[in-house]
């Protein structure tokens, strides 16, 4: 007889809705403190990530704000959304991780 953990059943279950929300449009904000870490990072390693972490990131020593695939590298693996200055240049490359990684970016 095959065993599968509890945990597995939630995150199977979990996967099946959230596609089943997107399908409908739906957004879906879950907070990684509440889904446990583990579940959040089991989705990570299976491709599916659930971004949910927003960082600010601080342009404040530059003169002309540039985003660069270094920042966007350095970024928690959760994030879903960033927010930067606003005339923030984006460099092409940052741009190609951002769209990958489908991070959203707000300027304030």
């Amino acid at each position: 007889m095959n065993q599968v953990s509890l945990e597995k059943i939630i995150q199977l279950v979990t996967q099946e809705v959230v596609a089943q929300l997107k399908k409908n449009a739906v957004v879906v904000n879950i907070n990684s403190a509440e889904l446990g870490a583990n579940i959040a990072n089991s989705f990570s390693q299976q491709g599916k990530c659930i971004q949910t972490k927003t960082e600010r990131i601080d342009m404040g020593k530059y003169k002309t704000p540039v985003l660069t695939e270094r920042h966007i590298n350095k970024l928690h693996e959760l994030t879903g959304k960033i927010i930067i200055p606003c005339g923030t240049i984006i460099t092409p490359k940052a741009r190609e991780i951002v769209k990958r990684k489908q991070i959203v970016i707000e300027t304030e």
